[in-house]
């Protein structure tokens, strides 16, 4: 009997205490943050506070993505709207026919380059195609840690993208 008293409290602590997903979140973090350094002990590094705070899905990486195509797009769209603007004042100008036939075709090949700039999709789309777009591509974990590199502890907190199940570090920003 007293032995299975043992067995159930030893299964009980084991059950409670253990957080895989934490744990693999601290040993990829201090990986990622102590590569190419000293080991652990002599930097005197420390997690103070680890939590999951969100996931990136592939939603949420085709918005962005297109984000970016849309931004770094805009400057060619806002150069020739300029050029099509600059077109339209010389046309209001001039008299010659001839010139009045080749600013219009210029202003509609202006407009049709403008119209189809905005339409452009991102080429870099492709490997979502078969994706769900509720897939989890990453999990966001907010770490806060203490290091002394030279004696005095620093206190730093980041938001750390990992991959879903915490193997990978795909790479950090501070928390704001």
């Amino acid at each position: 009997m007293k032995h299975v008293f043992y067995l159930l409290i030893a299964v009980f602590m084991v059950s409670c205490g253990s957080n895989s997903s934490t744990s693999n979140y601290e040993k990829t973090i201090t990986d990622n943050l102590l590569k190419g350094s000293d080991t652990k002990e002599n930097l005197n590094f420390k997690i103070i506070e680890i939590s999951e705070t969100g996931n990136v899905t592939v939603a949420d990486s085709i918005a962005y993505l297109t984000d970016e195509f849309q931004k770094n797009n805009q400057p060619n769209i806002s150069k020739i709207e300029l050029a099509k603007k600059m077109s339209e004042d010389l046309l209001a100008r001039e008299k010659n026919q001839a010139k009045i036939d080749k600013y219009n075709a210029d202003i509609a090949r202006m407009s049709n380059t403008i119209d189809s700039l905005k339409n452009l999709t991102p080429d870099n789309l492709n490997g979502y195609d078969s994706k769900n777009p509720n897939d989890v591509l990453a999990v966001i974990v907010r770490c806060k840690y203490s290091i002394a590199p030279g004696g005095t502890a620093v206190e730093e907190t980041f938001d750390f993208y990992l991959s879903p199940d915490g193997s990978k570090c795909y790479g950090k920003t501070r928390a704001k």
